[in-house]
Formats: structure tokens, C-alpha cells, sequence
């Protein structure tokens, strides 16, 4: 159904009260029936119109090739469980489960025991010396579809809702360790990612199956890293207080979002949903996989790789559409996209190869105008703006700027290259298909997908089969609740795009089908 993404070789492209206004009169000026010629001009008001451009900034060159063989193949995480654990046909599966990674999926052109390793682990030499495992990016960034692993594509089956590093209670007594077998070296890596694990874990726990745990993570190696020195403390360093809108402290921390592809990066100017990320990209990408880092050096040694797999992340581009489409629907679908939505997501060459023709305006919308949930956009800003400080003044703030409101805290209207196979939608996944995105009120409060397999697809609504659960996760026996998505829970409200409600259902059809182009 779909071609996995490739790299290509690209140049390095170097007032809320008028966006509600632009929202009554688009929902007001729909035609009763189709509109006119698919090259109808996007409208001078809309929703954009409260939009905020966020400009390019240099970004540093850089291999993608060499990205790509680090990515898959590097020690960029810096420690890891030893091998010979790895290997052990007696402990070997109770490190697999303890990383989550029981699929056997492959991927072409890696190296050594790579070339045998699940797509989302990488067997490495740390600077000490051990030959170890450790995940890489794609164990967030790597999904299937159809079938098909694809390199950049969020991870929707992702099961966080267990502790990371299984049930870790920190490093191994002397005598257990000389049960293994192991070198000094392997003993020193095996006993640091079970004393990060043991620190990572409780904090890092999803509510249900393909909730991500990305912002939690940095969350706790901001803490539990000094600033100044990047050294590790099993206690945390900074303390953080998270408050919620009103004051009131949060007591369930868990937040709740969806990795966007890989792909879309080449067109942000600014990454992250909320358009916080400024300067070079490559600087948040290298405080995810710090865990083992204890030292501005070993970091500094990690940024020089992450230029190479920062390149390779900018030079990936969408999957295509490989089922029929209905050409002459589409047609229709593509004007409605322009007078609707193009003037946040941008313009599409006819070929979806065709980049250099498209166009995305980066801008960045306040939060009253999309009316999504406002819990990521607002993190560093109400909820923990510790972290902010901390990161700025760090190493990596060197490199990538965070600046989550500036002009104001809102979300970035993505690119929409390959938004059929990014499901679910939203920036906190709440949305299982797109069709729902187009029509906010019949969204479910709670929902299931019928399974979790990538062949099983809606290719009328774009999105997963899913299932209503009236009485949301509560309302279903404990095992199953993992694999319940509740809007009721803090950051996981399915609000706001109401953009596409004012649509009719044959309008909605024939948009859905243009996307199916894209």
C-alpha cells in the first residue's frame, strides 16, 4: 500500500480577536453545494489570519548517509545492558522485554549484529570499552504501516504503559553480579542503566498503548542532571513544582503526546508541535538520548554525531499512497482543501515528490484559535517553566533555543505530506482518524482500535478502526484499560479544530480522498 520513505539529497532551506473573527466567517461562507476549479486562491481570511510566522534559522550541515549509519548502528546512547546478557539464551529475553522491543522487524543496510537486530535497538561499543545494547530513536520514531516498518513515522503501537527497564530497583549487590560472569566494564554499564531505569521508570508511565513518554523523559533527565556539568544525581538536581492553569498543583503528571514523522521536519522552522524549538534542530534530539551522558565532553562527542543524523532526519520525506484514488474526487478535494485549510498547512505539488513546489507558511496559532488541548503548549510556560530555564542555560540550550512563548503559547499547523499514515491524530493522539479531525462533534469521549495491526486500516475515514467505549478506561476490566484512550484524563482532551464541522458530508468525503494525494 505504501513505499517506505526514502532519503533524498535537498539543499538546507535556510490578534486573537481578528483569528476568531476569520473562524465565524469561514464556518459561515461554505457554498451548499461542491466549490469551484481546484485552483481556487486560498481566502484573504481565515483562521490564519491569527497565525504568527516563525522564520527559518541557519542549521548546521551535516552527512546524511553517515546519519543514517549512526542512527542504526552508532553509540550515541553511550551505555547500555552488556552483550553477552543480551545474547544469553537464558537472560537475553528478559532484557528484549525489559526495552519493549519483542517484534523481529528488521531493517535493510545495517552493520555486524545490527544487520540481526530489531529495528529499534542498536548493539554498540560505549567508550569504556563494553560491547552493549541500547535503544535508538526508532524505538519512538520508527512505525509500521501496512506492514511495512517506516524510518520517521511515530510509533502508534508502542506499549509505555508497563516501567521502562521492567521493574528495575536500581543497581545489582557485588555477589549477584559475579553470577554473571561479567567483565568490569559490562558490570559498569549493566549497574548504570538499571540505576537510570529505576529513576526513569515511575515517572515515565502511559495511561494507555501508543501514548509516548517523550516529554516526561527529558523531564527527567533535566532534573536529575546538573545544569553546568551534566553530571547525573540519583536525586533530583532542580525541583520542579507543576501547577495547573488556576494554581493548583498537578497531581498526575502524565502527559500525554503523539511523535510526529520524521518527515515533516524539513519544512518547520521550528520543531515540536508547539513551535518551541529555535535554532539549529539537532540540540533536543541529543538531550533525549542523555541518559548516559555525565559530562559536557561525552556531549559535546554526541552532538558532532547528531549533525550527521539530524541531516539524515531532514533528508526523509513522506511515504506515498499506493491504493486507487478517485481522481476526479480528489479534484474537488483539493479546492475545498485550498479555501479550508491550506492557509495553515500549506499548498501541494500535484507529484507528492515535488517538494520544491509546495509550500507551508510555519506559522504558529494561538491556542484560543485551534482550541486543542493547551497542556503541551503550556509546560514550560504555567505548568514547569523550570525547565525551561534549566534547559536554556545548558549545553544543548547552546544549540537548540526553547522558547515556548514567544509571541504566545499556541500550536504549528503541521505539514500534511503523509498525514494518512500518521494516526492517531492530534498532538495528543485523541483523534483515530481524520475524518473525526474534519468533524469535532462526533468525536468519542473514550475509544479503542479494533486491533492493533498496521494492515488493518479505514482507507475511507484515514485512520484505525476503532471501537466507542462509552463508559471510558473505568468502565472495562483493568487488563484492557491500556488499550483505552480516555479524553476525560489531563492533557488528552480531543477539543478544538472545529475547522472542518461547517463541512457536508460529501465536502468532508472528497477532502478526505485529496488527502489521500498528499
Amino acid at each position: 500500500m505504501i513505499s517506505r520513505a526514502t532519503p533524498r539529497s535537498f539543499p538546507r532551506l535556510p490578534a486573537l480577536a481578528a483569528g476568531l473573527a476569520a473562524i465565524a466567517l469561514a464556518a459561515c461562507s461554505n457554498d451548499a453545494g461542491l466549490p469551484g476549479p481546484a485552483g481556487d486562491a486560498i481566502p484573504a481570511t481565515g483562521p490564519w489570519n491569527a497565525g504568527v510566522h516563525l522564520p527559518a534559522e541557519p542549521q548546521e550541515a551535516g552527512d546524511p548517509e553517515n546519519g543514517r549509519r549512526l542512527l542504526l548502528n552508532g553509540d550515541f546512547m553511550t551505555c547500555g545492558i552488556p552483550w553477552s546478557l543480551y545474547s544469553n539464551p537464558v537472560w537475553g529475553p528478559v532484557v528484549s522485554g525489559g526495552f519493549g522491543a519483542t517484534t523481529v522487524d528488521r531493517i535493510p543496510g545495517r552493520e555486524g549484529k545490527n544487520a540481526d537486530m530489531p529495528y529499534s535497538l542498536n548493539v554498540f561499543t560505549a567508550p569504556d570499552g563494553a560491547e552493549v545494547v541500547n535503544a535508538n530513536c526508532l524505538m519512538c520514531h520508527g512505525g509500521k504501516f501496512d506492514g511495512q516498518v517506516v524510518v520517521g513515522l511515530g510509533n502508534a503501537t508502542a506499549d509505555f504503559t508497563g516501567r521502562l527497564g521492567g521493574n528495575s530497583t536500581g543497581p545489582l549487590d557485588p555477589g549477584i553480579l559475579d553470577l554473571l560472569g561479567l567483565t568490569p566494564a559490562e558490570e559498569a554499564n549493566l549497574n548504570k542503566m538499571l540505576g537510570r531505569a529505576a529513576t526513569l521508570a515511575p515517572a515515565t508511565v502511559m495511561r494507555s498503548v501508543g501514548n509516548n513518554p517523550a516529554e516526561l523523559y527529558a523531564v527527567i533527565l533535566m532534573v536529575h542532571h546538573d545544569r553546568d556539568t551534566l553530571a547525573w544525581s540519583d536525586e533530583p538536581v532542580t525541583q520542579i513544582h507543576p501547577v495547573d492553569v488556576d494554581g493548583s498543583p498537578i497531581t498526575d503528571y502524565t502527559l500525554t503526546s503523539d511523535p510526529p514523522p520524521w518527515w515533516r521536519a524539513h519544512k518547520k522552522n521550528a520543531l515540536f508541535y508547539n513551535g518551541m524549538a529555535r535554532g539549529d534542530h539537532r540540540g533536543t534530539m541529543a538531550l533525549a538520548t542523555s541518559v548516559c551522558v555525565d559530562d559536557v565532553d561525552r556531549a559535546r562527542e554526541v552532538d558532532a554525531m547528531f549533525r550527521d543524523i539530524q541531516a539524515y532526519v531532514s533528508s526523509l520525506r513522506a511515504p506515498t499512497w499506493s491504493r486507487p484514488v478517485d481522481r476526479d474526487l480528489a479534484a474537488t478535494g483539493k479546492g475545498l482543501f485550498t479555501k479550508n485549510c491550506a492557509g495553515c498547512h500549506g499548498t501541494y505539488a500535484d507529484d507528492p515528490q515535488d517538494d520544491e513546489h509546495d509550500t507551508y507558511p510555519n506559522l504558529l496559532l494561538p491556542l484560543d484559535v485551534i482550541g486543542t488541548d493547551p497542556v503541551v503548549a503550556n509546560l514550560g510556560v504555567i505548568h514547569s517553566p523550570e525547565l525551561v530555564d534549566w534547559y536554556n542555560a545548558s549545553f544543548y540550550g547552546g544549540i537548540t533555543r526553547m522558547v515556548p512563548n514567544d509571541p504566545f503559547p499556541g500550536y504549528m499547523p503541521p505539514p500534511l505530506d503523509g498525514i494518512w499514515a500518521t494516526a492517531p491524530y492530534l498532538h495528543n493522539g485523541s483523534v483515530p482518524t481524520i475524518e473525526l479531525v474534519l468533524n469535532s462533534r462526533a468525536r468519542p469521549a473514550a475509544w479503542r482500535r479494533v486491533d492493533l495491526d498496521s494492515t488493518h486500516y479505514d482507507a475511507e475515514a484515514l485512520g484505525w478502526p476503532w471501537i466507542e467505549v462509552p463508559g471510558g478506561q473505568a468502565s472495562v476490566p483493568e487488563a484492557e484499560r491500556k488499550f483505552v484512550y480516555d479524553t476525560s484524563f489531563w492533557s488528552q482532551s480531543n477539543a478544538g479544530h472545529p475547522f472542518g464541522d461547517h463541512l457536508t458530508d460529501a465536502e468532508r468525503r472528497a477532502l478526505l480522498e485529496y488527502l489521500k494525494t498528499l
